[in-house]
């Protein structure tokens, strides 16, 4: 065997760990693709909101919402036939989406919003937003709070517009009155100071491997060694990417890579690393 080991110096991401049927995941995106995208990163308007990224719990829950009913929009309903869905449907699907990361994907910027006073918006949503959505407005994950930077303007209006008419519950709170009084104008300025915010948290400033696989996914670097019968003193280096689909794409740098090939193994992700063990 002409190789033992080839370990490629990647830190475990903890969501991998996580049980779900990737396929399945993929499988079901293919539907909301028709309106949301590829990768989930929505379109301007009121009606496909951008899905990528947002809590998996968050994702579930309304997906449930969705297929009791208690939310409607029938051509989502029907185009996702998200009534036949079942329990591991959605929380394939919302674990997929929740682990998409647009960072990288060269996708348009959410545009600012075009009504409304950046700066008034600030005052309001420090006052009122960011207790629950961060001054970032980047949400908080772990207590399913949503971002709200990185979405579309149109699509929130319409969303506090359905909270102001009880359409929906902010919050999940029938009792909520939170945006009972603002007048739209408000609501505009709220707005326009969120789609200034940006739609991703800034890179850790360290080249620690510690750091996280978000902040490796954007350095594009990657380290190989290979260990094992007569090719000991054989490096390779190279390139990786992670595809929104979660794939990992390995492209090494000048490199002759002739002499292993027709590879092929298994390979195992460990705290440190991911360990390729060929057959």
């Amino acid at each position: 065997m002409l190789l033992k080991t080839v370990l490629i110096l990647l830190l475990l991401l903890p969501n991998l760990c996580q049980a779900l049927n990737i396929e399945n995941g993929k499988r079901i995106n293919r539907s909301c693709a028709l309106c949301h995208g590829d990768y989930g990163q929505g379109t301007p308007g009121t009606m496909s909101p951008r899905l990528a990224g947002l809590p998996a719990d968050y994702l579930e829950k309304e997906l449930k919402f969705y297929r009791s009913g208690e939310r409607s929009y029938a051509p989502m309903v029907i185009a996702s036939s998200i009534k036949k869905m079942t329990d591991d449907d959605i929380r394939d699907i919302s674990e997929y989406l929740a682990g998409v990361n647009l960072r990288n994907l060269n996708l348009p910027k959410i545009p600012e919003y075009p009504n409304g006073k950046p700066d008034k918006g600030k005052e309001i949503f420090n006052d009122v937003c960011k207790s629950c959505h961060k001054k970032s407005g980047l949400g908080k994950p772990k207590k399913d709070i949503p971002p709200v930077a990185g979405q579309y303007g149109s699509y929130i209006f319409s969303q506090i517009k359905k909270f102001q008419d009880k359409q929906r519950h902010h919050d999940d709170d029938p009792e909520d009155e939170t945006f009972d009084d603002y007048a739209d104008s408000e609501i505009d300025d709220i707005i326009a100071y969120v789609t200034t915010l940006p739609a991703h948290p800034p890179l850790p400033e360290t080249n620690d491997f510690s750091v996280g696989m978000s902040s490796m996914m954007d350095s594009m670097s990657m380290v190989g060694m290979v260990q094992g019968g007569d090719q000991d003193d054989l490096n390779i280096s190279g390139q990786f990417r992670v595809t929104p689909s979660g794939d990992i794409v390995l492209k090494p740098l000048n490199q002759d890579m002739r002499s292993i090939a027709g590879l092929s193994g298994n390979f195992r992700i460990t705290p440190t690393g991911i360990l390729f063990m060929p057959n």
